[in-house]
């Protein structure tokens, strides 16, 4: 039996230009109401961001943000797993290392380098509904959950095997085909359905999750039945018990109304 639904965003519930159909979202939230079935935002990106998305359904909804790092009903977090010291001077390491543009992502805000150039923070501004442009990332005081390296030009996969090789005590993902995600080793969407499966006495196997990138493989794993977009990266393909069409044919979206009409 069904009692919570999880889907990530980009690449899996909102199309190439970063838009859903209303319409079949309405049947969706309906459905899902008339069987007590919890529906979770799973994601990557900014909690602020998120509830952008749903500007009328906030309060139905849960939200499991940052990769799992923030865990949120409606308006309300629940959790939050913040970097250490240690783990972000790894991260400065990482980034000497690799030296590609990134993002920081906290609590009050996400935060690029102005020196970056306006291309970068305009691009970034469509998964960050807060984003400040910085001089240094030494001015950044907030709680910090995760760093995304922004990566247009390389293979994301092919990196994200060789950060985790020189870096083990951090956590690597591919957050979309241009994204890596570095945050607390093991952090990831998986821990915030946990976290909510034991909030509200629901297992694993009652759960179904969408997905289609690496940030998404631990999730499509643990839950009981889980589904990759037909556009999906190969590891989210792979990790997922079954395929679906992509995210421009609204395939999540009627895949739920299918799975709730039986």
């Amino acid at each position: 039996m069904i009692k919570l639904i999880a889907t990530d965003m980009d690449g899996t519930w909102l199309n190439s230009d970063k838009k859903y159909d209303v319409d079949l979202f309405e049947k969706d939230i309906a459905l899902m109401k008339k069987n007590n079935i919890n529906f979770v935002i799973a994601s990557g990106n900014q909690y602020d961001n998120l509830k952008t998305r749903f500007p009328n359904n906030v309060n139905d909804l849960y939200f499991v943000a940052e990769n799992g790092a923030l865990v949120a009903k409606g308006n309300q977090i629940l959790a939050i797993e913040d970097l250490t010291i240690e783990e972000i001077n790894e991260i400065q390491r990482a980034c000497i290392e690799f030296k590609y543009p990134v993002v920081w992502a906290g609590l009050n805000s996400a935060y690029v380098l102005k020196s970056d150039g306006n291309e970068l923070y305009q691009e970034m501004k469509k998964y960050y509904h807060k984003l400040q442009a910085v001089n240094s990332f030494d001015e950044i005081d907030d709680r910090l959950f995760k760093m995304s390296f922004v990566i247009l030009h390389d293979n994301v996969l092919d990196l994200v095997t060789e950060m985790k090789e020189k870096f083990p005590k951090l956590g690597f993902v591919a957050g979309s085909e241009f994204t890596i995600d570095v945050s607390k080793v093991d952090m990831n969407k998986a821990v915030g359905l946990k976290l909510l499966g034991k909030k509200l006495g629901i297992s694993s196997k009652e759960m179904v999750a969408f997905g289609d990138s690496g940030n998404d493989v631990a999730m499509l794993k643990y839950v009981g039945k889980s589904f990759a977009t037909s556009t999906a990266q190969i590891v989210a393909k792979e990790a997922a018990d079954e395929l679906i069409g992509s995210s421009d044919d609204s395939s999540v979206q009627r895949k739920i109304i299918a799975l709730l009409s039986k």
